[in-house]
């Protein structure tokens, strides 16, 4: 393109652009107003202070560091780096109306701070590319934790999108786990010396191997009487509470727990499970057949053993005594049957003569003796009464051994021990129990 000549003498008259603009406007054409954003969003920090204002509105207060929630903590953050900027200060002092903002540290007049304000204003809201002040790199330096960089002016410049997303619709925060009814606390057991027999022969069969533990795995149920190894320490089932059951519908009595150092506890069923579960020793000792046994006859860890009943008749060869319909002896032994009568043929409480065990009723909770002597004045009338000659050549007389049925005389002791024999009595003809008439 060739180059554009001008005539200095032509361009000299012609007016300059200062001299347009500042002359008169014939035409109107500066009376236009500028064009207004068809979005209709104001500057950026203006809009961001005025959420903290909707909050104000709503919560009635200012938002604090240490709030409920996250939104009203960045809230804090925010207005606290606000009151830190002067130039923020300044401009967003106008928008002010609740009084958030201090006063400004700024002593001019007030055309000036107007003035001022109008500039800061101009420079910090509507820059065009919208980016806010950078920090200083004294601030950046003192970043040492999650805190200060929320607290940061560049975090609260950040666009967090529609924060509405973070509000729960339709969702439950109800925990998937049941708060318990109380909190299961160990204190001193009162009765203690009542278990004390028990952990002692616990500790016996363990160390002669006659009870044995497995490892404890979870279990629906517990019965009065289990015992268990928790933390090194052997704890004793002694009450599972009334039925209850957890949010899920399992099995969840309370219990109370009695442990072998003298305190108990009222552990729900599946916390105590869950300690012994996790407890690397948790152990389970296993029952042996004479507590199951026990456990089937309603007999448990609470009731005492204190002997044995005992039904046996003789082997004897005497024809005195083989002519006696339903010859037996009924007997009390703390120990065994077994261990009673085996030397029967030099002992004259059995006739000096072999004996056959036909049956046995352990007893628990009673006085032995007297309850022996219940049976036997209750088959007073059935008591055989004669005299025999011992190998020693010395005349005895037999005691305990009676002319009965066996049937009868275990309806006898069943019925002594429920309390029920008070409605019978012996027909003496038939030698069976008769009930009473009323």
């Amino acid at each position: 393109m060739p180059p554009i000549y001008h005539n200095s003498r032509k361009t000299a008259g012609r007016p300059s652009l200062d001299d347009v603009l500042s002359g008169p406007d014939e035409f109107g054409l500066f009376d236009a107003e500028a064009k207004k954003s068809s979005s209709g969003t104001t500057p950026l920090e203006v809009s961001r202070f005025e959420e903290i204002s909707a909050f104000v509105d709503e919560k009635g207060k200012a938002p604090q560091a240490d709030g409920h929630d996250l939104k009203e903590k960045l809230l804090a953050r925010r207005l606290k780096s606000y009151a830190e900027k002067e130039e923020l200060l300044s401009a967003l002092k106008t928008y002010d109306r609740h009084n958030l903002l201090p006063e400004s540290a700024l002593s001019f007049n007030q055309e000036e701070t107007g003035a001022h304000d109008e500039q800061t204003a101009s420079h910090v809201l509507n820059k065009s590319d919208g980016s806010i002040p950078k920090t200083d790199v004294s601030q950046a330096e003192n970043v040492t934790s999650l805190d200060d960089i929320f607290a940061s002016e560049v975090f609260s410049a950040l666009e967090q999108g529609d924060q509405s997303l973070f509000d729960p619709v339709h969702v439950s925060f109800a925990s998937s786990r049941e708060e318990p009814d109380e909190i299961a606390q160990r204190k001193v057991c009162h009765d203690f010396y009542a278990f004390e027999p028990i952990f002692k022969e616990l500790h016996l069969k363990l160390r002669k191997s006659d009870a044995k533990t497995t490892r404890f795995q979870y279990a629906t149920q517990v019965q009065p009487g289990d015992a268990f190894i928790l933390e090194g320490v052997i704890c004793l089932i002694d009450e599972v509470g009334e039925h209850r059951e957890d949010r899920d519908g399992r099995y969840n009595p309370r219990l109370r727990v009695i442990f072998e150092n003298g305190t108990e506890s009222n552990h729900l069923l599946r916390s105590l499970a869950k300690r012994l579960y996790q407890d690397p020793n948790g152990r389970s000792i296993i029952r042996d057949a004479e507590s199951i046994v026990d456990a089937f006859n309603n007999v448990n860890h609470k009731d005492k053993r204190v002997g044995q009943i005992y039904f046996v008749t003789t082997l004897s060869d005497k024809p005195a005594l083989r002519e006696i319909p339903n010859l037996l002896k009924i007997g009390y032994t703390e120990l065994t049957v077994d261990e009673r009568t085996k030397n029967a043929e030099r002992d004259t409480a059995f006739l000096e003569a072999p004996v056959k065990k036909l049956a046995s009723i352990e007893c628990y909770n009673l006085n032995p003796n007297k309850f022996e002597t219940l049976i036997h004045g209750f088959l007073h009338a059935q008591r055989i009464k004669m005299t025999l000659t011992g190998k020693d050549g010395k005349e005895y007389h037999p005691k305990e051994w009676f002319s009965v049925p066996l049937e009868t005389a275990r309806e006898v002791v069943k019925r002594i021990i429920d309390g029920s024999i008070v409605d019978y009595r012996m027909d003496n003809t038939t030698g069976r129990l008769m009930k009473k008439k009323v």
